[in-house]
């Protein structure tokens, strides 16, 4: 390094999540000696967390991490802890700005204005020298054993990040235990990397899996929506730092719809990234302590009695007139049921289903919600009515539920049945069957079905169950006590996973289906079943938690895991398996852009072959700053800051709003010419008799040479040019380190030239020097050669980097992210 706080320019962002509440319940705990801030007394291990744009300091995520780090830290142990932005240290605090939205530019040639754009640098600027400082201080006081757990949540995790990758010494990285890194805008996963028409290596589960990554659920996932930081980590230090990215989280980019960013809010939850990474930050700690001290930390498995999002219960009452006294018995189980959803962080429905013939056959009383009021206050309104034959419309009212409701991604997810008679197969009102329902159930990943029945109807009913992998239970005349058992059997039921919420692969392809996340809740899993192709048979039953199978024919379907502890109790999951060709993409970037400036603004130009389903948008730095329509070419961006490069950036925009790939391009800030200082007037004396003079020689001291574009592509084309030669001469321009011959040209009698030239295809990437050899020696100017798939690229070509998108939707999702121009330690 050349200096502590030496910088050069990168592109950085940040974003903040959805507003998703998860109950932070924490194990009691001995009291831990905590202290706060920078002036805080040293302790055993410094925690440092920063929040995410928009959010104060203390909300959400930074309270639920700094709640899990006080369960688990134990006295006489003892922390500090310190929020990002709480202080201001030598003048940086980091302000986690928040974004509200862009403007549309439309038509071919809008002019689109850049906004606030520069002012979003500065936050992330100021995150990442605050940290800087505060852990250069923390060392200064407390020596050189201090030890640190850093934790960053959206743009917080990139602050945490590029602080670690750019600015820190190798001996303070030593000194940081463990990084969680929470829906990084900056992610990157190479295995996630999906060739053209091809599939990503990760997603048919064989792959090697980068040090980092903890819990992806998307195979695909590769970059954050800010583009990939490369390299992600230093390559010595990529075993201390953990990322998790959830499902639906355009931020982090395992979606690339820009809406589409719920799963940004859920780190929070009980159970998920936070407790998860402070969890292995703590087991980190651990080891690095001494053998004495290591039982005072807390790094017990607490097992979460419901999926990743929560658990989402539906109660299906027949309500045929001899279901009067169930009816009465089950209004009982009001305040069990409110318990019980503020423990699970669930949420209850409320389905009433008669027979065909009446006047009606099943409706949804109360959607799913996180409160009982509605579930009470319509429950009170069933009456007993109707029916006539036997059998009752259960298979068209499951179908119904199934179809009807809102289910979470990623919750557990069950059916509680209220009934005393049989039900049609196939189902008179619309033809549903038995093994539709099975079927559908899955689909949802899956509902699996309790029958509340008595005695003599359990066996009638156990095929139900066994199908969607639920469980009969038995009334045995306490209607109100059957329905809380079938809550508790629910709530104590294992939790399976697998590791990708959906499989690819070619055909012929072995995909490898990891379970070891799975857990029982009360006990250990003993059992695990496998069912291919999600056809209710399990063609190997009582495998392991790692199987693989493969396919040899193209199949479009689900794969299917049940699970059963030592307690009995049984539990399934089920993901989509898609073998055969990759499906095309839905947006093509644009084929090249090219860009020119003067004075505030800059013209942007760019050819593609493939029109959007909807529009191009435009950033200047990675800041989403509007639209143009799809048919446009061209577009003007005005009110930029031209003291710095500027990057602009392309994007196609589908119909459906997914965001394709950026093509980026670069302006250099304009080259200012030196103001000559005026001569002085001679005062007139007398003119003695001239001396002949000899006209210099230019030579290499008086002679410059300048590119047209400061960058450029191995391949690409630029044009060098000199003034100040020997004029009338030849010139040899050539390309170093390793000298290679770019041309020759011949010097004007002004002794001025141009020629434009190729550098080689083969040419690595890095630093270079363009050189003009002359018989008075060599001329030298820099010229930096970057891949096409580089994170940037120079003026004259870019290359694809994803694109945030920003603004009007914001409404839809609490905050934003944006990439950010700034500098970093050399």
């Amino acid at each position: 390094m050349t200096g502590r706080y030496a910088r050069v320019r990168r592109l950085v962002g940040f974003g903040v999540g959805a507003l998703v509440v998860g109950a932070v319940l924490v194990p009691s705990m001995p009291a831990t000696a905590a202290t706060t801030g920078l002036d805080g007394e040293c302790a055993t291990v410094e925690v440092v967390f920063a929040r995410g744009s928009g959010q104060g300091t203390g909300d959400g995520e930074a309270e639920r991490f700094r709640a899990q780090i006080d369960s688990r830290v134990k006295a006489p142990l003892s922390y500090n802890y310190y929020e990002l932005g709480s202080q201001k240290i030598d003048g940086f605090q980091y302000p986690a700005v928040k974004v509200d939205g862009w403007e549309s530019g439309t038509g071919v040639g809008a002019k689109i204005t850049s906004g606030g754009a520069w002012r979003y640098g500065d936050s992330v600027n100021q995150g990442v020298d605050e940290l800087d400082r505060y852990i250069e201080k923390r060392i200064a006081k407390c020596g050189a054993d201090t030890k640190f757990i850093l934790g960053g949540y959206s743009q917080g995790a990139q602050v945490i990040g590029e602080t670690y990758v750019e600015k820190l010494t190798n001996s303070e990285r030593d000194k940081v235990v463990f990084n969680v890194l929470l829906g990084d805008p900056k992610l990157y996963l190479p295995e996630g990397e999906r060739p053209f028409l091809g599939t990503a290596p990760a997603c048919t589960g064989k792959y090697t899996k980068s040090e980092w990554r903890r819990d992806v659920p998307v195979c695909e996932t590769d970059g954050g929506s800010l583009g990939a930081r490369k390299p992600y980590l230093p390559a010595s230090f990529t075993s201390s730092t953990g990322l998790w990215c959830a499902d639906a989280d355009f931020v982090c980019g395992s979606r690339k719809v820009f809406w589409d960013n719920d799963g940004h809010g859920t780190y929070k939850n009980e159970g998920a990234g936070i407790d998860k990474g402070v969890r292995e930050a703590v087991e980190r700690l651990r080891s690095a302590l001494p053998a004495e001290s290591q039982d005072d930390l807390d790094i017990k498995f607490y097992p979460v009695k419901s999926g990743t999002t929560g658990l989402d219960v539906a109660f299906l009452i027949d309500s045929t007139g001899s279901m009067s006294g169930q009816i009465e018995a089950a209004k009982g189980i009001a305040s069990t049921l409110a318990t019980f959803v503020q423990a699970n962080r669930g949420r209850v429905a409320l389905i009433e289903y008669r027979d065909a013939g009446d006047e009606f056959t099943a409706r949804i009383l109360s959607p799913l919600s996180d409160t009982t009021d509605d579930f009470s206050a319509q429950l009170s309104t069933v009456v007993a009515d109707g029916g006539g034959d036997t059998p009752e419309a259960l298979l068209h009212a499951l179908t119904t539920t199934f179809n009807g409701l809102g289910w979470r991604a990623g919750a557990t997810k069950a059916a509680i049945v209220l009934t005393d008679a049989d039900y049609h197969d196939p189902d008179v009102v619309d033809g549903s069957t038995l093994a539709s329902v099975a079927q559908r159930s899955l689909e949802i990943d899956p509902v699996n079905v309790y029958p509340v029945v008595s005695e003599w109807m359990a066996d009638y009913y156990a095929p139900l169950a066994e199908a969607t992998s639920g469980k009969v239970i038995t009334d045995s005349g306490d209607t109100t006590a059957a329905l809380e058992d079938a809550l508790t059997v629910i709530e104590e039921r294992p939790v399976p996973t697998l590791e990708f919420n959906h499989y690819y692969g070619p055909v012929g392809s072995t995909i490898r289906y990891d379970a070891t996340g799975s857990y029982s809740v009360s006990s250990e899993i003993v059992k695990w079943d496998w069912d291919w192709n999600g056809d209710g048979v399990y063609d190997l039953e009582g495998g392991t938690s790692v199987e693989e199978h493969v396919y040899d024919s193209e199949f479009d379907g689900l794969v299917q895991l049940r699970v059963t502890d030592k307690d009995g109790l049984i539990a399934n999951y089920s993901v989509p398996v898609t073998i055969g060709a990759a499906p095309e993409p839905t947006t093509i970037p644009a084929d090249s852009l090219t860009v020119s400036g003067s004075g505030s603004e800059a013209t942007l130009v760019w050819e593609a072959s493939v029109t959007p389903s909807k529009a191009w948008g435009i950033t200047v730095n990675g800041v989403p700053v509007g639209t143009v329509d799809a048919e446009a070419r061209k577009v003007t961006v005005g009110d930029l800051n031209r003291t710095e490069t500027v990057e602009f950036g392309v994007a196609p925009i589908s119909a459906e709003d997914e965001v394709g790939t950026s093509r980026v391009a670069y302006l250099d800030p304009p080259v200012v010419e030196p103001t000559p200082t005026p001569t002085p007037t001679p005062t007139a004396t007398s003119t003695p008799t001239p001396t002949p003079s000899v006209t210099p020689t230019p030579s290499a001291s008086t002679a410059s040479l300048s590119l047209s574009a400061a960058t450029v592509e191995p391949g690409g084309t630029l044009t060098v040019s000199g003034k100040g030669f020997v004029a009338s001469v030849p010139v040899d321009i050539w390309l170093h380190s390793t000298p290679v011959l770019l041309g020759q040209t011949n010097v004007s009698a002004s002794g001025s030239f141009a020629k434009q030239v190729t550098i080689p295809s083969t040419t690595t990437p890095g630093m270079h020097e363009v050189v003009v050899s002359t018989s008075n020696g060599d001329v030298t100017v820099n010229l930096e050669v970057r891949t096409a798939s580089a994170a940037a690229l120079g003026a004259t070509g870019g290359t694809f980097s994803p694109w945030w998108v920003v603004g009007g939707l914001g409404a839809l999702v609490l905050g934003a992210v944006l990439i950010l121009w700034r500098r970093k330690r050399a």
